[in-house]
């Protein structure tokens, strides 16, 4: 989670990015289901559930962003000419990179919060040091694009973003079930508690 977390802070490109990100998170996963418990494997349940359902929707918006010559955005600076995306689509965005840094009420904070309460269940107070170390270090990575996105200024409108509307139409259901789980996250954790106490 560590090196994971620190490597991600000198990223350009975002597939680098992304994949960085990625074991951090999967460094909260083990921390959960290495406890042991039962709360362990109820939260291992919920974030792997809510870490797959926003990188889904994650993935699905950037794969439908282009620039004006076709190109995929490959470096975190291409994300500067997402001002010119419709504001719906931008908002999805912005919500998306809220939940993955685990700002409340989103619904990627309580998946930490659950992970962090089976760690000092299990009175895993080292590795929940990390994880705490871990989860401040990507928010501000992830509120560092949400920066690049709304607050930096343009040069050149020469890499305009266009976008396919194809791919939206994913993202939109996605984000706006993440949305409704912010307010009824009842229903979520109730299902993945029962399926830890099938396990």
């Amino acid at each position: 989670m560590l090196f994971a977390s620190f490597a991600t802070l000198y990223q350009k490109k975002i597939k680098r990015f992304l994949a960085y990100s990625s074991i951090s998170n999967v460094g909260y996963m083990l921390l959960s289901i290495s406890t042991g418990t039962l709360n362990g494997l109820h939260s291992f349940f919920l974030y792997i559930l809510v870490y797959t359902f926003t990188m889904f929707a994650l993935f699905s918006l950037i794969l439908s962003l282009k620039k004006k010559n076709k190109q995929n955005l490959i470096y975190l600076t291409d994300l500067l000419f997402l001002k010119n995306i419709p504001p719906l689509s931008k908002i999805l965005f912005v919500t998306l990179l809220f939940s993955m840094a685990g700002i409340p009420p989103f619904l990627g904070f309580f998946s930490k919060f659950y992970v962090f309460f089976s760690a000092v269940e299990a009175t895993y107070y080292f590795p929940l040091l990390i994880g705490i170390i871990s989860s401040t270090t990507s928010a501000f990575y992830y509120t560092r694009l949400i920066k690049l996105i709304n607050f930096e200024k343009i040069l050149s409108t020469a890499n305009n973003i266009q976008l396919k509307t194809s791919n939206i139409t994913i993202t939109t259901i996605v984000s706006l079930l993440l949305l409704f789980f912010i307010f009824s996250p009842n229903f979520l954790i109730l299902k993945t508690y029962q399926l830890a106490l099938l396990v």
